[in-house]
């Protein structure tokens, strides 16, 4: 926290927010580059931004220890409370200052930036640092035509719901079990962070009403996933029941020496 309120002092936008989305985007991008995160602080959805599960309790704490300030602002028609460091924050890894010194760098001067797993997460809900791996890029136009092959291949063709029994024929079964057309164990062997990759996945598929991308003409929806690979295209529906998982598959191109890198 300190680290971050001295590097965003002279951002005219910076505040009790700001900080919370600093932090949450240093923790999470961190993990998501290196596997691990810069404080470990627990993050959960407030109705503005994400936020440490126990930032104010530490905010109080740097306070009465002189440590730090608190300090009053007004900018465009609100009041910032905005903490001014009064001592070192202390030594971080070179990796660790890198990306701090990257998200101050991003967010000076704005005031809004939102992320996927904020998004997906309800009111006061964790928000897994797996979810970092998602992507909220739009479909290409070659992903359009995979949909379209795959839908008619299970079935799932039209634009109807695909919780809706009478859009189904009668003899047709209701499909509801997991299934992996590029196969789950395989992707566990040939990449070290895949499990914590379909972790996200998985916890991202249900929390999204309708899908963050329809795939029109098909009852599929689809995510993404960013580096570090595996970079996967997830192709599922959603019922009230649950959701299905119709096909993982690896976005090219590839190089498996892109692991873990930008």
């Amino acid at each position: 926290m300190l680290a971050v309120a001295g590097r965003l002092q002279d951002d005219p936008a910076f505040g009790a927010t700001k900080l919370n989305k600093a932090l949450f985007l240093c923790d999470h991008l961190h993990y998501k580059r290196l596997g691990s995160a810069i404080s470990g602080a627990v993050y959960e959805r407030l109705p503005r931004a994400p936020a440490p599960r126990d930032v104010l309790a530490v905010r109080r704490q740097l306070i009465e220890a002189g440590e730090a300030a608190c300090e009053e602002r007004g900018f465009l028609g609100h009041v910032q409370q905005r903490l001014v460091p009064l001592r070192s924050p202390g030594a971080f890894s070179d990796s660790e200052t890198e990306m701090i010194d990257q998200v101050c760098g991003i967010l000076r001067g704005h005031a809004h930036t939102n992320v996927l797993g904020w998004q997906l997460a309800a009111e006061r809900e964790e928000i897994p640092y797996e979810s970092a791996f998602l992507s909220a890029s739009t479909p290409t136009r070659a992903e359009l035509d995979r949909a379209a092959v795959l839908a008619a291949g299970l079935g799932l063709a039209g634009s109807g719901p695909a919780s809706s029994r009478r859009s189904r024929p009668a003899q047709s079964p209701i499909r509801r079990h997991l299934s992996w057309e590029w196969g789950r164990d395989r992707l566990a062997v040939g990449y070290p962070r895949a499990g914590e990759v379909l972790d996200g996945v998985a916890w991202a598929c249900t929390r999204w009403p309708d899908g963050f991308h329809r795939i029109p003409g098909t009852r599929l929806h689809l995510l993404k996933t960013e580096w570090p690979i595996p970079a996967l295209a997830t192709w599922f529906t959603l019922e009230p029941e649950g959701c299905t998982i119709w096909a993982a598959e690896e976005i090219s191109p590839y190089d498996p020496a892109e692991d873990g890198s930008d």
